[in-house]
């Protein structure tokens, strides 16, 4: 019999306190795939950090696919064909997921962990959320947030 006070599931995330919003430096790119992407803000929390962005136009989901697919046969042409299976079922997911591939760094090396987010949309917009812990450590001076091969510079000073 297992110990009741074990769960199988992760603990659910405390209710953070809102801190502010911070702005980004030039947060409006070009996709190499079409469409814009847009770093709307930094949602700084005590206990985490969001981050809100916008897509718009919408990337062209063929050539996306293409380009990304291709890059991705490049890079893993020395892996077996099972691993390489499992990284193009991995992007796939990715690239019907906008989003999952926003990623945090900072000027102390803290390591973010992605912890829930979503998106929605219609048309040529698609509007999301990223959320990751921890918080953003006070010593930090400098915030980057990480699309792909984009990155956009946050000022914490």
């Amino acid at each position: 019999m297992t110990n009741p006070e074990e769960s199988p599931w992760p603990a659910p995330m405390p209710i953070s306190r809102f801190l502010g919003v911070l702005p980004v430096t030039s947060p409006d790119r070009a996709l190499p795939f079409g469409g814009r992407v847009q770093i709307l803000g930094i949602e700084r929390y005590d206990a985490r950090v969001a981050v809100t962005w916008r897509l718009a136009p919408l990337p062209d989901p063929v050539k996306q696919n293409e380009l990304a697919m291709a890059d991705l046969d490049q890079k893993t042409r020395d892996r077996s064909e099972d691993e390489r299976l499992v990284l193009r079922r991995e992007l796939a997911h990715r690239l019907v997921s906008p989003g999952a591939d926003v990623m945090l760094s900072d000027d102390i090396s803290t390591t973010y962990q992605f912890c829930g987010g979503g998106s929605s949309g219609g048309g040529q917009e698609k509007i999301g959320r990223s959320d990751f812990i921890p918080a953003i450590p006070e010593s930090a001076t400098a915030l980057t947030v990480h699309w792909g091969d984009l990155e956009f510079q946050v000022p914490l000073t």
